[in-house]
């Protein structure tokens, strides 16, 4: 599973991608901002501290770019710069956003 097109809409903050198995994602920038799997992101996400301070996030993207033939970095202006998603990383969080509003991937 790879894709075969990336297009980052910032006017509308959706990256779209289209897989080789004819899927297309579309992932808003703020899911895929909320769900950065870098150690900082994910730390704060599964700190279980009621009293916990969270970064403010942002949703602006300012780059996307390649790591080797298995993923993107992200970038978000003024907020992480070190999030690197994996082809099966972001078919997991299409899957999720599938679920969540109740139409199929499959």
């Amino acid at each position: 599973m790879r894709p075969t097109g990336i297009v980052a809409d910032k006017a509308k903050a959706i990256l779209t991608i289209a897989w080789d198995d004819g899927e297309v994602s579309q992932l808003p920038f703020k899911v895929l901002s909320d769900m950065c799997p870098c150690a900082t992101c994910a730390a704060e996400r599964n700190n279980p501290d009621p009293l916990k301070i969270i970064r403010p996030r942002s949703y602006e993207l300012e780059a996307i770019n390649s790591v080797g033939n298995y993923a993107i970095n992200i970038m978000w202006k003024g907020g992480c710069r070190f999030g690197i998603y994996s082809w099966e990383y972001l078919r997991e969080i299409s899957g999720l956003i599938n679920r969540s509003s109740g139409t199929s991937a499959d």
